[in-house]
């Protein structure tokens, strides 16, 4: 034998020794992968080994999520250094993405097995992949099967993939493996006579003021998230018919391949209406409509249009039903949102027009809400109707119901994935729901009562569903973009629940058209009813356009911010290290200073957010270090602060206790750790450096509680402070 061949035989036998080693290392499942719609079908057997998967993700989620949810805080408090400074993807991948090397060690697994890499993520969150059945179930220990449904071939995975020990530490989940139809246009069509125009739209919801100010989205963007194509000339009549201003040209931004104009008629309609409407409103915005491959579908326009940050505002009019999505879909959506939160994109998703029914028909008994619009960190947008005049016109007192007709109904409810946020926590939520509660606002959505009007084909239809109110809003929130001067508003769902309660406690003026009439039952079915304030049917009511825009362009309740501050104890030089701000109209006073000691009494509209007698009391506090104090009492001889503003080192939150027994101790102490953490990187000068506001729960005295303890201790080059706040809730 030749030295040559011998050689080669050695290699050989090597591969195939690694290639056992390989195959006998621990291997780890990934759950989260199998359609939960597999089980009702009938299996067909195995599905060919060269059968192509052209779009399988691996993702790898973000690693550090609790201080990415502090950032995304912050940047939505004005008191905050953070406040609306968005950050890019480079940026977000350095700080809450895994890190570089992990995600080439990933990368690097898969096209060793032959996988060949379709889209890179600039963000570091996932991978997306091409290969075939055969590649597969040799790499990821699982099977393909074929299934037979309504009729139809389907394809999808017998178990969950594993992965070996080493790489399935770093993946959360595999999505692609199936087939499955998923993703449900929201729309509806319906023939008649009057609906809204634009400039009916704009009478409806005050949007007509911001118009009158000279507003036009200049300078801002919208993304469409599509999987159909569709025909330019729709877009120019429309415009011609409907529309004063003709809009800018909009801009198809492809995935990949152009999957042409698809049937049924629903995907060229839903396309339609969302392009079209997405300008409606503000013609002076660019409009990007972000088109999926057929294999990419919904998962992959969002993934683009975030990643390459293609609108300010980024609205979705596709529905899931979340109990029967994988169960990852959930996870993968919420963390792509919170991406766009973080870059200053708002998301906004029609929350679906099955009622409180999403799953319906295939499950019209069981109680789901739409898997795309659950996230926290999306806008869900329901659904309202009501009449127009006799002449077709909107009439001067609108009167506004939830939708629900023969056409469908607002999708609204509970999310089986997401607890609730603590923004629906402070918001007086918590006798309705222990989860996310969805829709947050509503806007008009019966085809028949009123519609919008479209052009498809050359031709005038009327046409329906939440999929309208969602492109609508988007084009409103591009004016309120331009009047604001930023480059968006990031996430706004917190914003909308502080202005809904503050208007429900008589604190602001009305920012919502509350919505008190009907359910989103539909067939009389199980479903929500309306009711005052916020509501699992169309959440806080219909938003009235340009006092939405006044109020986000206003200042917050702590105005000016030295009266809701406590200044911290100890020396008069270093008490402005750390001050407690407490978002109370009524503090107890001292020498014209706010108190350490605080009490609240529970329901009380000006202190208790939640303005419930519930047992306990929700007062926003927040941290605020480096403040330039110039308060008379706290002046020297010479008239100047006694305390300058100094290089703080460290903060360390000393109370509430991770051990302490006493209720919500744990809750409050996890909240304000996560704000902590959206601080300014530590050491730091920076003055008035404060940390998002955070709810803190206080129970009720004599129910177990006799106070609350806040203690931070703010470490400084010199010495350091400590801020202490005591807040007491007692019955009313």
């Amino acid at each position: 034998m030749s030295r040559r061949r011998l050689l080669l035989g050695t290699v050989a036998l090597a591969s195939a020794l690694l290639e056992g080693v390989a195959s006998a290392e621990p291997m780890r499942r990934i759950p989260g992968t199998v359609p939960r719609a597999l089980a009702r079908m009938a299996a067909a057997g195995p599905a060919p080994a060269d059968l192509p998967l052209e779009h399988i993700t691996v993702f790898l989620g973000v690693r550090e999520r609790a201080a990415l949810d502090a950032l995304i805080a912050a940047q939505q408090d004005p008191r905050s250094p953070h406040y609306r400074q968005w950050i890019d993807a480079a940026e977000f991948a350095d700080r809450f993405a895994p890190r570089r090397d992990e995600y080439e060690r990933v990368r690097r697994w898969f096209t060793a097995r032959g996988f060949r890499i379709v889209r890179d993520s600039p963000h570091r969150l996932a991978l997306v992949l091409a290969g075939s059945v055969g590649q597969v179930e040799a790499a990821l220990a699982t099977r393909i099967r074929l299934f037979r449904d309504r009729g139809r071939t389907r394809r999808g995975p017998a178990v969950d993939p594993s992965l070996p020990e080493d790489i399935a530490t770093s993946v959360r989940g595999i999505l692609g493996l199936d087939d499955l139809p998923k993703y449900r246009p929201s729309v509806q069509l319906v023939d008649g006579q009057s609906a809204l125009a634009p400039d009916d739209f704009a009478a409806a919801y005050a949007v007509a003021p911001l118009h009158a100010a000279g507003l036009s989205g200049a300078g801002q963007s919208i993304a469409v998230v599509a999987r159909s194509n569709f025909r330019d000339e729709d877009m120019v009549e429309f415009a011609r018919r409907f529309m004063r201003v003709p809009p800018r040209t909009v801009v198809r931004r492809f995935a990949g391949r152009d999957p042409g104009i698809l049937e049924p008629k629903g995907e060229e309609l839903e396309v339609l209406l969302d392009t079209q409407w997405a300008a409606a409103l503000a013609p002076g915005a660019q409009v990007n409509v972000v088109i999926s491959t057929l294999e990419g579908d919904i998962p992959e326009s969002v993934q683009k249009a975030i990643e390459e940050r293609l609108g300010n505002v980024v609205t979705i009019s596709f529905t899931l039903c979340e109990p029967a999505a994988p169960v990852i879909s959930a996870e993968i959506y919420d963390s792509w949102y919170a991406v766009a939160n973080a870059q200053g994109q708002t998301v906004l998703v029609a929350s679906g027009d099955s009622g409180s029914t999403e799953c319906a028909p295939s499950d019209p008994r069981s109680l789901a809400v739409n898997v795309l619009a659950s996230s926290p960190h999306a806008v869900a947008v329901g659904g309202t109707s009501f009449a127009l005049a006799a002449d077709g016109t909107v009439p001067p007192v609108l009167e506004e119901a939830v939708w629900n007709d023969r056409f469908g109904a607002s999708g609204g409810g509970e999310s089986q994935v997401f607890a609730r946020p603590r923004h629906q926590l402070a918001a007086g939520l918590s006798p309705l729901t222990r989860r996310r509660a969805l829709p947050d606002l509503s806007l008009a959505a019966s085809p028949g009562a009123p519609g919008y009007v479209i052009v498809q084909g050359g031709g005038t239809w009327i046409i329906g569903g939440t999929s309208a109110g969602a492109p609508a809003f988007a084009s409103v929130l591009a004016l309120v973009n331009e009047r604001l001067a930023v480059g968006g508003l990031g996430q706004l769902v917190p914003a909308l629940y502080r202005l809904g309660n503050e208007q429900a406690r008589g604190l602001q003026a009305p920012v919502f058209r509350d919505v008190t009439t009907g359910t989103n039952g539909l067939d009389g079915g199980l479903g929500f009813a309306a009711a005052t304030g916020f509501d699992l049917a169309t959440g806080w009511g219909t938003p009235l356009s340009d006092a939405l825009a006044a109020a986000l362009a206003g200042p917050g309740r702590c105005e000016p911010l030295m009266d809701c501050l406590v200044p911290g104890a100890g020396s008069p030089r270093r008490r402005c290290a750390g001050e407690w701000l407490v978002e109370m109209p009524d503090l107890a006073m001292r020498r014209g200073l706010p108190q350490a000691l605080q009490v609240c009494r529970d329901g009380d509209p000006s202190c208790d957010v939640d303005a419930t007698r519930d047992g306990r009391c929700t007062v926003n506090v927040a941290l605020c270090l480096n403040v330039f104090d110039p308060r008379p009492a706290l002046l020297d001889r010479r008239g100047l602060p006694a305390c300058e503003p100094g290089l703080v080192r460290d903060v360390r939150l000393r109370a509430p206790e991770a051990s302490a027994r006493t209720p919500y101790a744990a809750e409050n102490r996890a909240a304000l750790l996560d704000a902590l953490g959206a601080l300014p990187e530590l050491p730091t000068r920076l003055r008035a450096a404060c940390t998002a506001t955070v709810p803190v729960i206080v129970p009720l005295e004599g129910e177990g509680g006799r106070g609350t303890r806040l203690v931070a201790r703010v470490g400084r080059r010199v010495g350091s402070a400590t801020a202490r706040l005591k807040l007491r809730c007692i019955d009313s």
